[in-house]
């Protein structure tokens, strides 16, 4: 191709990506507040940046003692998205749009990275734009980029990371620790980025010798050390704290093997019963690695690697937002396969097909989005209603606790009922069963999941029920919300002082 042609296509590259960026911006915007999330992530992660932005301390009073210590000290949580959030939240402010809008720029800033690590990976501009195009769509991807919690930072982190190395930052020390600055940021984000911190660590070794390898080192050993001083100003609440959450974390060996084949990318899906788009992440990463171990290398050693290490840290961490932070990785992985086969091929009729075959894919993710899309309004509705309603339901100076699932309405009993005292249930094995049992007696409502009622601590007297199905997309699955009343004889006693 003349120098002529190559910027013209370069031009018509960039041109089709602008087009994507474009596009997945407002698909961003489109979701809005209405991405529904299992869990209580959100609101138990903004309240820690809100009590930070007010100057009451990194702690949490929505779940109180509920884990041990949280309502003195956090430690299960990293420190660096909650601060980020806060001066977000002082600027912006607290509404679940707004600290959604900080994930959304993160977002559109990563899919920047996977076009750019794509072009330093040296992989052709066909290659680079399918695998931009593909990640935009993947809906694992779109939803973390419009969910308040750090994975979508902790991506952004990963990607910047390895284009640095891609473009050998690490030839000099000051690019070492620009990198090992980058990658520390990753790890006190999220420590599921640490595994990803041994791989680089390692690469810059082994190309650029131990001396680059101890600056890399020296932003983590630095965060680390600060980090380590936090925590002997509460050791016994650090202590409590992380035996809880590797409670969390505890599962079989047969679980464990299940995650292994990428079970984890299906998580959201499990969960509430939405329909997604993700192609089966273990794919990209066998097909380019029998690639590169029988033939040629398609990506560098360090990727392969990098990437391996990553897949199995998302998914045997066994969380559903996690799977995000492998999807870039994924579809560059599979755009080099492409482009493997691509040059294999003789004849133009097969390179047409396998293009049309890549482009099928990309026409069925845009299927299931459209699907998400269409149901905005309705889940709207759905969701007004239902606020609006546990609003007029619930009595004056109530004191709730609120279970993990979706809709939330803490965001909404915060702001539009302040006289309401909300509690937030987390996942209940990180709970101190002592403490949940000492807050019921003080608790005049509970608004739990259904199944939930089931268990004898939740036992309580039914008000009213309400049915979701996320406006159609989840037919087979109902998400039915009970709201309880205990406490009965504190109740009757609230009710007849307020009315």
């Amino acid at each position: 191709m003349s120098g002529r042609g190559k910027i013209s296509s370069s031009l018509a590259t960039l041109c089709l990506v602008g087009v994507v960026f474009t596009a997945f911006a407002m698909t961003l915007l489109t979701y809005g507040d209405l991405w529904l999330v299992p869990w209580h992530d959100e609101v138990v992660l903004v309240r820690l940046a809100q009590n930070l932005a007010e100057g009451r301390g990194f702690r949490n009073d929505l779940i109180d003692d509920l884990i041990v210590g949280a309502g003195e000290r956090t430690y299960w949580q990293m420190p660096l998205y909650p601060f980020s959030l806060s001066l977000w939240g002082k600027l912006f402010g607290f509404d679940l749009n707004s600290v959604r809008g900080f994930s959304r720029i993160f977002g559109l800033a990563s899919l920047l990275l996977v076009f750019w690590l794509g072009r330093n990976l040296n992989l052709p501009s066909l290659a680079v734009f399918l695998a931009t195009l593909w990640t935009a769509t993947d809906l694992a991807f779109q939803f973390s980029s419009n969910f308040a919690r750090p994975d979508v930072l902790t991506g952004f982190f990963l990607l910047l990371m390895a284009v640095l190395l891609a473009r050998g930052f690490q030839e000099v020390f000051a690019g070492s620790i620009l990198i090992g600055s980058v990658a520390s940021l990753a790890v006190f984000n999220h420590p599921i980025a640490f595994p990803s911190w041994l791989v680089v660590f390692a690469a810059i070794v082994k190309r650029s010798g131990w001396r680059n390898g101890l600056f890399f080192a020296l932003p983590f050993l630095l965060l680390a050390s600060l980090w380590f001083l936090y925590a002997l100003q509460g050791w016994e609440i650090f202590l409590a704290q992380m035996k809880a959450h590797l409670s969390h974390k505890r599962y079989s060996l047969s679980d464990f093997l299940a995650f292994l084949t990428g079970l984890t990318a299906w998580g959201t899906e499990f969960y509430i019963g939405v329909p997604l788009n993700a192609i089966p992440p273990l794919l990209p990463l066998v097909m380019t690695a029998y690639v590169c171990l029988r033939e040629k290398w398609l990506v560098p050693k360090w990727f392969l690697v990098f990437a391996t290490v990553l897949y199995v840290s998302v998914m045997v961490g066994a969380e559903a937002w996690y799977p995000m932070l492998f999807v870039p990785f994924g579809y560059l992985m599979l755009a080099a396969f492409l482009n493997h086969l691509l040059q294999k091929v003789d004849t133009k009729f097969g390179q047409l097909a396998l293009v049309f075959l890549a482009l099928l894919w990309w026409s069925y993710q845009v299927s299931v989005v459209v699907r998400h899309i269409s149901a905005v309004p309705k889940i709207r509705l759905q969701v007004a209603n239902f606020i609006s309603d546990l609003e007029r339901s619930l009595p004056p100076k109530a004191k709730v606790l609120v279970g993990s699932f979706s809709p939330d309405p803490t965001f909404a009993l915060m702001r539009n009922r302040p006289d309401i005292k909300v509690y937030a249930l987390m996942p209940q094995r990180m709970l101190n069963a002592d403490a949940l049992k000492v807050l019921k007696t003080q608790l005049t409502h509970m608004v739990l999941l259904r199944e939930a009622t089931a268990e004898p601590i939740f036992a309580g007297r039914e008000i009213k029920r309400w049915e979701f199905d996320f406006g159609g997309l989840s037919r087979d699955k109902k998400i039915v919300v009970v709201l309880l009343s205990v406490n009965q004889r504190r109740n009757d006693s609230v009710s007849q002082a307020t009315y």
